[in-house]
């Protein structure tokens, strides 16, 4: 980990620790949480966890399945590797954009060329895209029709409507460029001069050369998905609907292990919430959305939680999928640090 790296992670811990402590100290009540507490079903805050590894686990079989489809044999060892490697990088970057130079350098060094590897990781991009864009927009309907008696966080929800919208024409824009070479070479292009405008003109045309080889390579797999290997397509959806779904889940097997009543009313705007948060998140004000992801969790369910439970319910959530994250990426950080290491050495 580079320096920049160890600040990033530093002013995130650091972010997510105060705003964490500043609600359990607003929502703490001696008496009622230690009681609430005391009647909580620690199993199934365990069953909360081991969720959130399954989810991990699709995330894993995603990539595996996804390379497959193109005819690359890529472990499932080390797709669930490469993939709490990437959350551990996410953790420490705004908006989660760190994981994907990750993710393409893993799955290259898997023996998939880099750009079969960076369609991969952008598909990926794509089919969250889609499931969260659909989903929030059911989220909307059913606000507006069914729960129109939940007073929502006004700022929240106008959040939620700007960060989807900007996913939205972000997702336009690839399908845009997806269809047009030219224009996608030359954004390219433009960008990658940027970076390489101190070079000698020698360098600049070898570089640039190589970059034209990536960017078919790339729009090669965009068709082979689109086209014998729509297996790929179909893995991809599905494995990202399931990942989504059994992620928006957790949080309310979180609520009921504290001991409050599962109705279905709870378990549906529970999901709900789950997507509004999770589109608020995606908007790049700080590492790995740290003090966002608290306050909108304590926003959002100190609508359907009792006061004194909120601290706490914010709390274990974090645990389960922010510092468990941090923690076992760190390790798989470490083995991939020490495969590097020995390679070198051969």
């Amino acid at each position: 980990m580079d320096r920049s790296q160890k600040r990033l992670l530093l002013i995130s811990l650091a972010i997510s620790i105060t705003v964490l402590f500043v609600v359990l100290i607003i929502t703490f009540d001696p008496e009622k949480t230690f009681e609430a507490l005391s009647q909580s079903n620690l199993w199934l805050i365990l069953l909360a966890l081991v969720m959130h590894i399954f989810s991990l686990l699709f995330w894993a079989l995603r990539i595996k399945l996804m390379c497959k489809s193109l005819g690359y044999k890529v472990g499932l060892g080390h797709s669930f590797n490469l993939v709490l490697s990437n959350n551990f990088v996410a953790a420490v970057t705004p908006s989660q954009i760190g994981g994907e130079p990750v993710r393409i350098y893993e799955i290259h060094k898997a023996g998939v060329p880099t750009g079969d590897a960076t369609a991969v990781v952008i598909m990926e991009r794509v089919f969250d895209g889609i499931i969260l864009i659909a989903a929030t927009a059911v989220s909307i309907i059913l606000i507006g029709l069914v729960f129109t008696y939940v007073d929502l966080p006004e700022g929240w929800i106008i959040t939620a409507y700007i960060a989807a919208a900007v996913f939205a024409a972000l997702l336009v824009l690839f399908f845009v460029i997806s269809k047009n070479r030219n224009l996608a070479l030359a954004i390219t292009r433009k960008v990658y001069g940027l970076f390489i405008r101190k070079k000698s003109p020698e360098v600049k045309a070898e570089k640039i050369a190589v970059l034209n080889v990536h960017i078919d390579k790339f729009y090669e797999t965009l068709n082979h998905f689109t086209g014998k290997s729509k297996s790929g397509m179909a893995y991809g959806i599905i494995f990202s609907a399931l990942y989504w779904i059994n992620e928006f889940i957790i949080p309310f097997v979180i609520f009921v292990g504290l001991g409050v009543e599962p109705t279905i009313e709870n378990f549906v705007l529970s999901f709900i919430f789950q997507i509004m948060i999770c589109v608020i998140m995606m908007i790049p004000l700080t590492p790995g959305g740290a003090g966002i992801a608290e306050v909108s969790w304590a926003g959002f369910y100190a609508l359907i939680l009792p006061a004194s439970l909120i601290g706490i319910f914010v709390l274990i959530s974090r645990l389960i999928f922010y510092y468990f994250n941090l923690g076992v990426g760190f390790v798989a950080s470490i083995l991939i640090v020490r495969r590097e290491a020995k390679s070198k050495e051969k």
